[in-house]
């Protein structure tokens, strides 16, 4: 059997591997009888993946045309749901960096679609974009990124547990190296301020914007203070004139150079100047919020948060007297720093979803609910209770037995529409992470037991039987048995 499964699969690659691969050339293969469905699905979806790997060596429009072929097929119910996707990450490990850019535009096309896809086949787009994060170069490839970011964030939900960091994680990777003793002399210093010392001083920075939790200590609290207020006081003495007009084109820098022969032309440079100081507010902005995660130590004193609202007034005194438009700049810094407010005191509160949609179907139940409840005979005697609100509500119906008996009342959820989410997250090929199963969540697990016990009683005695099993694992057994039985139906 495996010696047949192995031929046909390498006759099917020989097909596919033409120069036009169409789906009714998929079709055609499906078509044959020479072996049931599910054993032709598997096929396919093995040779689609294999002739990935040989259409990548061919123009990206070739590519695309494939990748295409093999969605349409996977609608068409000729091969697996998830096959498009795998075929898809697989063309993207063949491809130089270069040419992703140029095929990530086709996800970019498809990220409607993508985000409409069921959890396990958008994990594989996340993986996807995640290999090629890694493959990209921070400062070479920053617009690429920023490109996967966005479709990231089209794909997934705004509050996506995967995409947060939960317990405020800095990334003590970012290490910015810069001179320990002097090997150059600082050029064209107009002023004598302007020394190594102050060049050490500056730079030393970037490793408590990097981790600010070290900040904890008091030594390492007076280092920081003492290197912003003498950062604060150079930038006040030697202010920048506005003489260069700045480029929209040459506003942005991955990362400064920290030669310090550049010293003097980096803190006459509006940009860089903006670039410091606005690290330093960001890092005040950590300081005084309330952030769930951090640590006890680093909760300030009145002396200390004195202190960091003062310098936080100088800096934006700094900012403001630089050109050009330096009010405006202060005030968008400003709007920016009050939406993070937001977003920490959103993480402290555990993420919630922000997405509220309406209940159609409860909507719905409501309206026919009360279709019925005005289509009954609301004749015979009215009874007062001796109050209207009262009153109104128990004359609705004659008989209100029959009324809360009524079928419109009845909002139990279909057992396997409740599940589909957690069915789909148990699947093998989910590559769901298992902390991040709904069976986890301790309210979804006891609506599940409520629902069981209204609808599906003989799942108690699966559990009376399996008692050396946690109510989760017994919870996830009945999960996957309700998807195979819904299978089976269909």
């Amino acid at each position: 059997m495996a010696e047949e499964f192995r031929s046909l699969c390498d006759r099917y690659v020989k097909v596919l591997s033409g120069n036009t691969t169409t789906i009714s050339t998929i079709s055609d293969l499906y078509g044959e009888e020479h072996m049931g469905e599910a054993e032709k699905k598997t096929c396919i979806d093995v040779a689609l993946r294999r002739v990935a790997l040989y259409k990548a060596q061919m123009s990206i429009d070739s590519v695309r045309d494939y990748v295409e072929v093999c969605f349409k097929a996977s609608l068409a119910g000729l091969c697996s749901t998830n096959t498009p996707f795998f075929v898809l990450a697989d063309t993207f490990d063949c491809l130089t960096l270069d040419k992703c850019q140029q095929l990530f535009s086709y996800v970019e096309e498809k990220s409607p679609q993508f985000s409409q896809e069921p959890p396990g086949n958008r994990n594989i787009v996340l993986r996807l974009c995640n290999d090629l994060i890694r493959r990209c170069s921070k400062s070479i490839n920053t617009l690429f990124c920023g490109r996967i970011q966005i479709i990231l964030a089209k794909i997934f939900p705004f509050s996506e547990r995967s995409g947060l960091n939960l317990q405020s994680q800095f990334n003590l990777h970012n290490v910015t190296e810069y001179s320990e003793k002097q090997t150059e002399d600082i050029v064209d210093a107009d002023s004598t301020e302007v020394t190594f010392l102050f060049y050490q001083t500056l730079w030393s920075m970037q490793d408590f914007f990097r981790n600010p939790n070290q900040i904890s200590s008091d030594a390492q609290w007076k280092k920081m203070e003492d290197n912003v207020k003498e950062i604060c006081r150079i930038f006040e003495n030697y202010k920048h004139e506005g003489s260069t007009k700045i480029s929209t084109n040459e506003a942005y820098f991955a990362k400064f150079l920290t030669s310090e022969r550049l010293l003097t032309l980096q803190i006459s440079d509006a940009n860089f100047r903006r670039h410091i100081l606005v690290q330093i507010l960001t890092l005040f902005q950590y300081l005084i919020s309330d952030v769930k995660f951090k640590p006890n130590k680093l909760i300030l004193s009145e002396p200390r948060k004195y202190w960091v609202y003062d310098t936080t007034n100088s800096i934006y005194n700094i900012l403001s007297e630089t050109p050009p438009n330096g009010e405006k700049f202060v005030k968008h810094i400003k709007s920016v720093l009050k939406y993070e407010e937001k977003w920490s005191k959103w993480k402290n509160e555990g993420c919630p979803s922000l997405e509220k949609p309406a209940d159609k179907t409860m909507l719905t139940k409501q309206k026919n609910l009360k279709r019925s409840v005005k289509a009954m005979d609301l004749s015979g005697e009215k009874y007062d209770l001796g109050n209207e609100t009262l009153t109104n509500l128990w004359n609705i119906c004659p008989d209100n037995l029959a009324a809360c008996q009524d079928s419109n009342r009845n909002f139990i959820p279909d057992t396997y529409k409740f599940f589909e989410e957690a069915i789909e997250q148990l699947e093998p090929d989910s590559g769901v992470e298992k902390e991040y199963y709904l069976t986890n969540d301790t309210a979804f697990v006891w609506k599940s037991l409520r629902l069981l016990a209204r609808q599906s009683t003989p799942y108690f005695q699966h559990i009376q039987n399996t008692k050396n099993l946690t109510l989760m694992d017994n919870l996830q057994n009945i999960i996957i048995s309700i998807g195979k039985e819904h299978k089976n139906q269909n």
